[in-house]
Formats: structure tokens, C-alpha cells, sequence
């Protein structure tokens, strides 16, 4: 892996948007933090954390009005929203170095949703790369918990009761339950 290149894209992100900087580092933290109590091996690791990391990259594509907007967004600006998993994982698979080109479906796949209601291929439970599987954990826990231009941070324990809502429906149950363990200890 080419440190120089994530570097780059790390600072592309942060010059685009602190806050999107600042959210692809705490998720990078919880989806390790996840990674790690399920023993995955050290390759699968780095992986996931340079997914997790990069995870918002496509959103550099989002023009500021719309990814600052402090209100809900409209159907045609959200539809726009949704595809910065697909141009992220198109900018990290033009690099020349297997690791990118193995996290960009990570990067592709991370809002994709264990009942197949997600995007941007509508995947459905073991069909959603597993590593993407655990930063869509780690990203919503982020999302919910940060403050957003839209709303405020969610307090505690409404995320928990979110993300037990939505166990089998938006995330693989198995990696609620280890997740809420981590969060919870």
C-alpha cells in the first residue's frame, strides 16, 4: 500500500470538508475497534481500515450546498448524495496497487443494507462484501452520534435503540450485537 496516495486522499477529503475528514477517522476507529474483537487477520485489517478511512471519499464530488445543507435534503439532491460510494471506489481502483483496488468495494458497498434495501446495487446480506458490512456499523454509529449540519448529535441511547431497531433490516445481526458489546464495555 502506498501511504503517500492515502495521504492524498486524506487530504482531499479534508479540503473538501473538515467534518467529513473528521467522521472517516472516528469511523476508521470503530471498525477496527469491531475488526479486532472479531479476530480478523492482520491483511483484512488493513483493509478495513483503509476502507473505513476512505469511505467518504466520492463525497468530494458533492457540491458544498449540498453536502453542507443545513436541512433535509431533496429527492434529486439525495439521489446525488447516493452515488459518492461508487465515485469513491472509482477514484481508489485508478491507483496501481492491488490494496485500493481491493478496499474499492468495500468503499462501493458500505451503504448497501442486510435486507437489500440499500445502494448502490441494492445487495442483500452475504452478498454485502463483510468488511462493508462493518464499516456501515462503524459509519451510521459516527453519523448518529456526531453533530450534522442537519441535526444535533443523537443522545446515547436512542443509537442503541437504533441500531437494535434496524439488527437484520440495515446491518448483519451478528455485528450489532459485537458492536453494541464494544460500545457498551
Amino acid at each position: 500500500m502506498d501511504s503517500g496516495q492515502l495521504e492524498d486522499f486524506l487530504g482531499r477529503i479534508r479540503s473538501k470538508d473538515d467534518l467529513t475528514y473528521q467522521h472517516c477517522g472516528k469511523s476508521a476507529e470503530y471498525a477496527l475497534r469491531l475488526g479486532e474483537v472479531l479476530n480478523l487477520p492482520p491483511e483484512e485489517l488493513a483493509r478495513l481500515k483503509t476502507a473505513a478511512m476512505l469511505h467518504d471519499l466520492g463525497k468530494i464530488r458533492v457540491p458544498d450546498e449540498i453536502l453542507l445543507k443545513p436541512a433535509a435534503l431533496t429527492e434529486e439532491e439525495f439521489s446525488l448524495i447516493r452515488c459518492h460510494p461508487a465515485w469513491g471506489a472509482e477514484m481508489v481502483e485508478e491507483e496501481d496497487d492491488s490494496h485500493y483496488r481491493e478496499v474499492a468495494d468495500i468503499i462501493r458497498h458500505h451503504h448497501e443494507r442486510y435486507d437489500g434495501m440499500g445502494y448502490p446495487q441494492g445487495l442483500a446480506s452475504a452478498d454485502i462484501p463483510y468488511l462493508a458490512q462493518i464499516v456501515a456499523i462503524a459509519d451510521a454509529y459516527d453519523a448518529m452520534t456526531s453533530d450534522r449540519p442537519y441535526r444535533a448529535a443523537l443522545p446515547f441511547n436512542r443509537v442503541q435503540e437504533i441500531l437494535v431497531e434496524e439488527r437484520g433490516r440495515q446491518f448483519q445481526p451478528e455485528l450489532v450485537d459485537r458492536f453494541l458489546e464494544i460500545i457498551c464495555a
